[in-house]
């Protein structure tokens, strides 16, 4: 095996392990969106999330919404890390064939 076959080896172990941890942290954080909808003068918010077939809807307590807020903002960066080490994943395999 060459010095790149090796390298693109370990690299794409490094990878499973990184999708692998990403997929234990996502299972933990919320899912959804935070909608505003506004009711007279009040604005409320509500997490809004797919439930099999049902579109489920909670309310969120204005003291609770800047933490969910970035609860979701941080599983939305992870879902974009795993799209990117998918790819980099695609990409090893692709090298490790030719080689």
């Amino acid at each position: 095996m060459g010095i790149i076959s090796n390298t693109v080896s370990r690299d794409s172990v490094r990878i499973k392990y990184m999708i692998e941890r990403y997929r234990e942290i996502k299972k933990t954080l919320p899912k959804g969106t935070i909608c505003p909808k506004k009711i007279g003068n009040q604005t409320y918010y509500y997490l809004k999330y797919r439930d099999g077939d049902r579109i489920v809807s909670d309310y969120i307590h204005k003291e609770d919404l800047e933490n969910l807020t970035e609860l979701i903002e941080h599983r939305k960066h992870i879902e974009l890390m795993m799209r990117s080490l998918k790819n980099e994943m695609t990409t090893a395999k692709k090298l490790l064939k030719c080689s």
